[in-house]
């Protein structure tokens, strides 16, 4: 897949990119935007390979969907183009008017259930091994590992915390934060019975035997997850909890994925017309306040990766943001060659594609574009200028290995 990178209405060399990179890790504030594609090849599913996974199980059902709620069309199937998360909503609207003219919606339940399965199947990464201990130390997540430590070891004393947004469910980023011995600030607060407190957003970390400029070092991260999280769940008061990992597999995910087992009683958030209602609501509508917020900021750096243009919220924040002349995005697009050729397909490009094309077209110097395998989160992250305070991918892992390693030594004298 040939490399292709544009800044503005041109293409620029690839030199000329890593020193771009370089300078926008610099600037005051510094965000990444995740999707699906950046948990790949940590074991993740994108858009297609979930809707597969949903239509192996559930081929004689797609007709009910198709024919007899007209939720998907025929030339979507065909093309494995149907967006989960959209289907899920219309689902679920459907679903409730059904239950709310006090009729039988048995078949939509079950084909919720389905989609949920999926879902969740896609955000797992690790299987079986999700309610493990150090799960982050896996290789499969040394890329993510790799990116947080670059993240964090190119901010400068004053210069606020690195913050990552993502759409993904999956605990990729918290593992690989908590290998690395990085905090998250995630928005959840307490000990026991951790919930939502959006002032904690406001909150950091320091260390307080330090003096002058080394007293304003970075020792976390901010984690926004705008779709939720697979160990999110709200408990019969209507509060927001957040629940470890071991938790959220015995209670909820091991009976959905392995026995298709769900009922009111699991309370974990899915996407869906749920989502902007009560409590749920007021969750999600902060995080997506925040990632508005963030845009604004002067001197802002947003790198988006994975994300394939397919939320219409997101890129309305996105486009709406490039109205602050000191913002610069760097989006990455594998399939930014294909783009050119498909806008002359009778079909055209879908509404993702248009919103990419769209961008382009507007040939503005703070929109940064790379398209081709350098597009995928693999290769973004060595793109990524090195860190100076993580000189190895493995540093904490080493660290404490020697340490173990003189412990030993000392017995042995």
């Amino acid at each position: 897949m040939a490399e292709l990178f544009f800044q503005g209405g041109g293409e620029i060399e690839r030199r000329d990119l890593e020193s771009h990179l370089s300078s926008l890790c610099q600037l005051e504030n510094v965000g990444i935007l995740l999707g699906a594609g950046a948990s790949k090849s940590a074991g993740g599913m994108v858009m297609k390979e979930i809707w597969l996974d949903f239509k192996a199980r559930n081929e004689p059902k797609i007709p009910i969907l198709r024919d007899k709620y007209k939720l998907i069309r025929q030339q979507e199937i065909e093309a494995n183009s149907v967006n989960i998360e959209l289907l899920i909503d219309e689902v679920l609207k459907n679903k409730n008017v059904i239950d709310t003219w006090q009729q039988d919606s048995t078949e939509l339940q079950d084909l919720l259930v389905e989609l949920y399965r999926s879902v969740t199947k896609a955000a797992l990464l690790v299987d079986s091994d999700f309610p493990k201990l150090h799960v982050g130390e896996k290789e499969k997540f040394d890329k993510h590992k790799n990116l947080l430590e670059k993240l964090i070891s190119n901010r400068q004393p004053g210069q606020a915390a690195p913050a990552i947004f993502t759409t993904n469910y999956d605990l990729a980023i918290e593992w690989s934060a908590e290998a690395s011995g990085i905090n998250l600030v995630n928005g959840f607060s307490g000990i026991h019975s951790r919930t939502f407190q959006p002032h904690s957003f406001d909150l950091g970390f320091r260390n307080v035997n330090a003096v002058g400029e080394a007293r304003f070092g970075h020792y976390n991260m901010y984690l926004y997850k705008l779709h939720g999280s697979l160990t999110w769940y709200q408990d019969e008061s209507g509060d927001v909890i957040e629940c470890n990992s071991s938790k959220a597999y015995q209670d909820f995910i091991n009976p959905l994925v392995g026995e298709g087992s769900f009922n009111d009683k699991q309370r974990l958030i899915y996407p869906g017309a749920n989502k902007y209602h009560h409590t749920i609501g007021f969750v999600y509508g902060e995080m997506f306040r925040r990632f508005s917020e963030f845009l604004t900021k002067p001197q802002t750096t947003l790198f988006v990766n994975g994300y394939g243009f397919g939320d219409y919220h997101i890129n309305r924040i996105i486009l709406g943001a490039l109205l602050n002349p000191s913002l610069h995005i760097v989006i990455c697009y594998p399939e930014l060659a294909e783009l050119s050729a498909n806008s002359q397909l009778e079909n055209g490009l879908s509404p993702a594609q248009q919103c990419i094309d769209k961008i382009r077209k507007m040939q503005l110097n703070q929109v940064t574009i790379i398209g081709g395998s350098d597009a995928y989160f693999d290769n973004f992250v060595d793109l990524i200028p090195k860190p100076v305070l993580f000189p190895k991918n493995s540093a904490v892992n080493v660290i404490a290995e020697a340490l173990n390693n003189l412990g030993s030594t000392s017995k042995g004298e």
